[in-house]
């Protein structure tokens, strides 16, 4: 009914005038416009790229390469040559600021868990995981690489560390124990309390990881 009335001014019906309106329309563009800008960045050596003073890292294989960078107000994306996406990140606002995702260097050190220790990466691993995979036998690496590559896709190195950390109270734990622990935190089940038997249990003895019993063999060698 209002849509009746006449323009307080114009002396027409808002409905007629609205339909003048709407004859004058544009057409309203066929895809989305992406207020984005390009640039093509150079990676550090340790494969980290700097925009507006802040770190952003890319992947082991663009380390001291160029990578083409899509910026928007929300997001900084790094491409490959194909247009192709890397790697995600959030953008940062201030200056010294890092944004690291690890999925890309979990990838790779999986596939050759034996060059870990001797990379940037492992550097960067916080304390918990480098005494862990300082204890991994080579088997245990590649798989504990690749439960980190997934979880670390959707939480940070916090819950997950954590995790590590109370799968370890009683000695070196599995990775499917860590996985676990991990799930349990998440869904907020927490942990499960110990049990504790009617009966007295034997004591059993340490057991030892590595290999330091074989460099004692070959020390004996040596010496005959």
């Amino acid at each position: 009914k209002d849509r009746e009335r006449k323009h307080y001014q114009k002396e027409w019906a808002i409905s007629e005038l609205f339909e003048e309106d709407r004859a004058a329309f544009l057409l309203l563009p066929a895809k989305e416009y992406e207020c984005v800008r390009y640039e093509t960045l150079k990676a550090d050596k340790y494969g980290y790229i700097k925009l507006d003073l802040n770190l952003y890292s890319t992947s082991p294989r663009y380390a001291l390469g160029k990578v083409l960078v899509k910026i928007s107000y929300s997001k900084v994306e790094i491409l490959n040559e194909d247009h192709q996406l890397v790697v995600s990140h959030s953008r940062l606002y201030g200056q010294y600021r890092k944004s690291m995702k690890w999925q890309p260097y979990l990838n790779l050190m999986a596939k050759r868990p034996t060059a870990l220790k001797y990379t940037s990466f492992y550097e960067q691993l916080p304390e918990e995981w480098k005494s862990f995979f300082e204890a991994c036998t080579v088997d245990e690496k590649p798989a504990a690489l690749k439960l980190l590559s997934v979880i670390l896709k959707d939480h940070d190195f916090g819950v997950i560390t954590k995790a590590l950390v109370i799968a370890s109270e009683h000695g070196h734990p599995s990775v499917d124990a860590i996985k676990q622990v991990f799930y349990q935190l998440i869904n907020g089940r927490g942990i499960r309390s110990e049990i504790k038997p009617n009966i007295t249990l034997p004591k059993l003895p340490e057991a030892t990881r590595g290999l330091n019993h074989y460099d004692q063999l070959h020390k004996g060698v040596d010496a005959q």
